[in-house]
Formats: structure tokens, sequence, C-alpha cells
């Protein structure tokens, strides 16, 4: 059964930029109701006014548990429920996995995956306990990365978060699949976003070479929508990448060799574009 756009309730963490901001858009312009979070209260309320219909707006950083709990209650307090709540806070790092430090991992873990696993502690009890519509009490969907099924060199601890994320998600679908709550991983590949300033507010540099392809977040965000009106167990904006990684997981080491000739001719032919 397919659900419906208008009035549902919908919580997006990384609301600010890229992908969560055309979401959010594209949401509203549906007739969704959101909740609005980014570490940010300025940028969020500049998005928030501009968007038809009214919507909350809770700053805070996802790596503390109370913003989960402060996301979930603004729901039930404002719209009386809540649908779908989207994992979409992150940032990205430049390191060799030799170079990554203890506090880079800790900081890194405590917001791409921590701040998942917060926010569906705190909203999954809800989801458990609500009545269906349309057929599902609810869904949650974690935006991870193509990177989860592969680890792209000088960014190893980044695309551990991803793949954590994803076994999260595979994990928690199945757990909840009894309840009529619906779980979906989105994996995004390069996407035309702020990442590559947030990754080097971070340290190092996000290189990449001119033929690989960018994604525009609204494609990205119109998949996502797509997968909420009929809940799927995972998408993929980019079809050509699950396929090539798909191949890359039976033949790795044929995978390593491109892998590492893309990250020679990187360090030689330096340009900045969008991070996946």
């Amino acid at each position: 059964m397919n659900r419906r756009l208008p009035g549902m309730v919908t919580i997006i963490t990384g609301a600010s930029d890229g992908i969560g901001a055309a979401l959010a858009e594209h949401l509203a312009a549906q007739g969704g109701r959101l909740i609005l979070n980014a570490r940010g209260r300025e940028r969020l309320e500049a998005l928030a006014s501009r968007l038809p219909g009214k919507h909350q707006v809770v700053p805070g950083d996802v790596a503390d548990p109370a913003t989960s709990a402060a996301l979930v209650s603004a729901a039930l307090t404002h719209f009386g429920r809540l649908d779908t709540v989207v994992a979409n806070a992150g940032y990205g790092l430049v390191r060799t996995v030799v170079e990554t430090s203890p506090e880079d991992w800790q900081a890194i873990l405590a917001t791409n995956l921590l701040g998942t696993t917060h926010l569906i502690r705190a909203a999954v009890p809800v989801l458990q306990r609500q009545d269906a519509l349309h057929g599902w009490r609810g869904q949650v969907m974690v935006v991870s990365s193509a990177l989860a099924r592969r680890g792209r060199p000088e960014a190893g601890a980044y695309s551990a978060t991803k793949a954590a994320q994803l076994s999260i998600a595979e994990a928690l679908r199945v757990e909840l699949l009894g309840a009529r709550i619906a779980v979906t991983s989105v994996h995004p590949i390069a996407t035309a976003t702020g990442f590559v300033a947030a990754t080097e507010a971070h340290g190092g540099r996000w290189a990449r070479t001119g033929a690989e392809p960018v994604q525009p977040a609204s494609l990205v965000a119109h998949r996502m929508v797509a997968a909420m009106v009929r809940p799927r167990a995972e998408v993929w904006p980019h079809p050509l990448s699950r396929l090539a990684l798909g191949l890359g997981t039976l033949w790795p080491t044929l995978f390593d060799g491109y892998l590492h000739r893309r990250m020679r001719a990187n360090a030689a032919c330096p340009e900045d574009r969008p991070g996946p």
C-alpha cells in the first residue's frame, strides 16, 4: 500500500544543506510536515521560512542523544504523530587509515554512526506504539553512501561509518518487519552538496577526477521521496554504481587495482568535486 505525502510527519537531520535541504523542499511541496535539524539555527530557520507550510526547527548536534529525544518530542507535541525519520546528518574525513587518530575516529563515529543510532532508539518505540497509517506504522530512512559497499582509499573512517549504517539498517529492517515499520538505506554517489567544504573543515582535501559522475541533490531527494511513498529496502540513485560495486565484491583484487590507479590519478591531477 502506498503511503501519502500530504500530512506526513518527517524528521530530517542534517537538513540545512545538500540532500537534507533538497528532501525538505520536496516533502514540503507535497504537503509534508517537517521537523528540521542541523547544528546551526540560522540556516534552518532560513530554510523553514522559504518552505510552504508550517514546520518545526530543532537545532542540535546529533552526536548528543538529547537532540534525538528533542526531535521526537517536537514531532509529537506539534503534530501528534511521527511517520518517517531520516538520519541524514554526517561529514567526511580525508585520512589514510594509519593517519586517522583516535580523536578522528571518536568524532566521526559520534556523528555519522551514533547520531543514527540515537535517532533510531528515540523514534522506533514511538513508531511501534502508534496505529498504522496507509499500511505502515512508520519508516526509518538512513542516508548511507555507495561507499557502504566498498571502502574508499584515504577515506577509510568515513567509509566504515557508512558500512556500519548499512549493517544497522539491514538488521533493523528484519527486526521491525512484523511491526510494519519500513527501514530503508540510501546510497548516493558523489552529490552536488556542501560535502567538500564540510570535509575540508575537518582537514584533508577531497580530490576527484573529472570523469567521475556527480548527481544533483534534488535527484537523490526525489528517489528518497519515491521510497517513502512506496517503501523499499535500499535506494541507489545511480543504479550503475550498485552494479559496479556488486561486481567489485566478486573480484576484489581487480577492484583494488582500479582504485589504486584512480588514487594515483587524483594525486597527480587533483580536482575539487563533490564527495559521496
